[in-house]
Formats: C-alpha cells, sequence, structure tokens
C-alpha cells in the first residue's frame, strides 16, 4: 500500500508540476544481469526515480548494437566491447551510464566432449557473434592458449542458433552465454571448454547512452544508478523470489538462474563509484578492448583517437 501511494503521488507531481521526465528507450539483451533491469522496472524503481525508461527486448549482444547504430533507441546494453566498436564506427557519440557487473564465468565456449582442450580446436570450425563481445572472447580464449584467430575457422552464429549448428556439425564449438548456454549444456555430451573465469576482469557489462540523451538529461546516470543498487538490495533481501521472477522471463528455471548468477560478479553503487574514480585503470581497459579488437581486424582505425567512454571524463 505504501509502494502505491508512492507512485501515486509521484504520478501527481509529474503531472502537476515541473517538466514530464523524457522517455527513454533501451534495447536490452538476454544476460541474467539485465534481468535485474526488469525487475526494477516490476518494482516501480524506475518510477520512484522519476525515469521513463522503457526495455525493448532484442535477441543478443549484436542486435542491441545494431538498434544503436540504427537510431532506433537511446541506449543499450551490451559489453565494453560493443561501446568501443560503436565509437569506432561512427555511431552517435555515447557514454557509459551504469557499470552492472564483470562476466566471472558466465560467458562460456562449449563444445562436444571429445575436445578435452582449447588446443583441439585448432583448424576447426567455432561459432561466435563475430560483430560483438563473441570475437573478441574467442581471440583471448585462443590467445590464453597459445593460438590465434588464424588458427581456427570462425563463422557468425546467432546465440538462437548455436544449438542447431552444434547439433548439424556444421560448427565444433559455440561462444555462448547465459540462458543461451544452459540449454546448451543440457546436450548430452556437451562441455565447457573456457570461459571468462580464466580472464577475471576483462569482460564488463555495462549500458551505455547517447551523449545527446546525457545533455538533455545529465541526472540520468546517477537515477540509473540508484535504480540499481535499489534492485540489488531487493533481490538480497528476497533472493528466491527475485530469481524465480527473473527466471520465468529468461524461460529457464530458478535453480539455473541462480547458477548462472554465479558466473557474474554484480557491482554495487559503491563498487562503480570506485572504479569511476579510477580513470587510469578505465583509461587502461578501453586501451586493451580497442587494441585487440583493432588486431583482430574487429574495427579499422587508430585506437589513439578513441574516446573516453565512461562518465565524468573528458575526451582523450
Amino acid at each position: 500500500m505504501k509502494r502505491l501511494w508512492l507512485l501515486l503521488t509521484l504520478c501527481w507531481l509529474a503531472a502537476c508540476g515541473g517538466q514530464p521526465a523524457t522517455k527513454v528507450v533501451i534495447a536490452i539483451n538476454p544476460w541474467p544481469g539485465y534481468e535485474l533491469l526488469y525487475l526494477a522496472q516490476q518494482q516501480g524503481y524506475f518510477a520512484e526515480e522519476g525515469l521513463r525508461l522503457e526495455l525493448v527486448q532484442v535477441a543478443s549482444l549484436s542486435d542491441a548494437q545494431r538498434a544503436y547504430l540504427a537510431g532506433g533507441v537511446d541506449g543499450f546494453t551490451g559489453t565494453l566491447i560493443e561501446a568501443v566498436q560503436v565509437a569506432m564506427l561512427g555511431g552517435k557519440p555515447l557514454k557509459i551510464a551504469l557499470l552492472a557487473d564483470y562476466s566471472a564465468g558466465a560467458d562460456l565456449i562449449v563444445a562436444p566432449e571429445h575436445f578435452t582442450s582449447m588446443t583441439q580446436l585448432k583448424g576447426r570450425t567455432l561459432g561466435c557473434e563475430v560483430s560483438s563481445l563473441g570475437i573478441y572472447f574467442l581471440a583471448r580464449a585462443l590467445m590464453a592458449n597459445g593460438m590465434t584467430l588464424d588458427d581456427v575457422k570462425v563463422i557468425n552464429v546467432e546465440q538462437g542458433d548455436g544449438n542447431r549448428q552444434l547439433a548439424a556439425g556444421t560448427i565444433d564449438a559455440m561462444v555462448t552465454y547465459p540462458p543461451y548456454s544452459i540449454a546448451l549444456l543440457k546436450h548430452e555430451g556437451m562441455q565447457q571448454l573456457f570461459s571468462t573465469r580464466e580472464i577475471p576482469g576483462e569482460v564488463l557489462d555495462i549500458v551505455s547512452v547517447s551523449e545527446s540523451l546525457l545533455r538533455r538529461e545529465p541526472d540520468f546516470p546517477a537515477k540509473l544508478q540508484n535504480v540499481w543498487q535499489k534492485v540489488l538490495e531487493y533481490h538480497m533481501r528476497h533472493p528466491e523470489e527475485a530469481n524465480a521472477l527473473m527466471a520465468r522471463r529468461e524461460g529457464i528455471s530458478a535453480a539455473e538462474f541462480n547458477a548462472s548468477l554465479n558466473g557474474l560478479a554484480l557491482l554495487t553503487r559503491e563498487a562503480q563509484q570506485q572504479l569511476l574514480a579510477d580513470r587510469e585503470r578505465l583509461s587502461g581497459m578501453l586501451d586493451s578492448v580497442c587494441d585487440t579488437l583493432t588486431r583482430i581486424q574487429a574495427v579499422s582505425g587508430t585506437c589513439d583517437k578513441l574516446p573516453y567512454l565512461f562518465i565524468g571524463g573528458a575526451s582523450q
């Protein structure tokens, strides 16, 4: 009842006093961490912060990035890789408004069990989303095992098609993430060969928004971070209820959803602020991502012109 009264009061204030909040449209892909944004919406936390935020569901990281590049949304969920690609591709200038989590084992390379190591994939055909995190993660996994992309054949496979391609033998391994990885690993004889647990701190999941939005709504990042903190606290207080709600949307069981969260390091507002204060570390992360993407020819151009993408930093 108290929550309902608060929401009605906020709606009345928006209608009767001051300017109504600008509607913000965010493209969002399936990922356990991003489900917390849907949970926040359901709990009314966006409204409490005076945000009119619409979450538009897409199928993959690549789709979220494409929606932004096409100009159809104000922002998108993704990783540092997609944000750097947009900046290098000449998309609408953007900034990173939320540091959601680190992937700490949730991103995987899945293959049949007769492959017992990454090195056995040499000369084989691997599937991934070549226009997003997939190609970066694959390159890093190969580098960690003394190989490069030249040692394998890579074809573009959307996440929803990985299951079919593996079953048909079109590919020998798939770069994937929950909830898609959960379905893949349910098949007999499928196993995990590599995960982001082996490259800690490299895959940062974020929400990026256009600079034009931030000029209109300069307090948007602070409000979004407040929402994120509220939903993290709600999840801590009601883990079973929250996981059941989020699992239902992802089409998996609550136990599977809870297990997938174990592969993430969710970032509190305090943790985000500490990271944002460390400009040297963040600049190094941007440089590392850009250098890798340039080396594997996932983007063209030079990294010295890459702007500083985090909130609170001036362009380089």
